[in-house]
């Protein structure tokens, strides 16, 4: 528990009193990341996020484009088989 202890007393310290909004989770994942200014955690959070969403939007185009690929494929057979008739 001491070094619980050590660490709210940094942070206390490096954010002139409790950071406004913070919560255990945040805490605990400062404590993780070795990381006590709560703005400079923050913009990490931040970052996280906007990687996060930027991964799954890639994610989701490949999806897209996929679907289009098939969708093509399947519109130039359909096309062929007209033209043999």
């Amino acid at each position: 528990m001491g070094r619980v202890k050590e660490f709210c007393i940094d942070l206390i310290n490096a954010n002139d009193g409790i950071p406004e909004g913070i919560t255990l989770e945040d805490v605990s994942r400062m404590r993780e990341l070795k990381m006590y200014n709560w703005e400079q955690y923050e913009r990490h959070q931040e970052n996280s996020r906007s990687f996060r969403r930027e991964s799954e939007n890639s994610a989701e185009a490949e999806k897209i484009q996929a679907a289009e690929r098939i969708f093509e494929e399947s519109l130039r057979e359909s096309e062929q088989q007209k033209n043999k008739q």
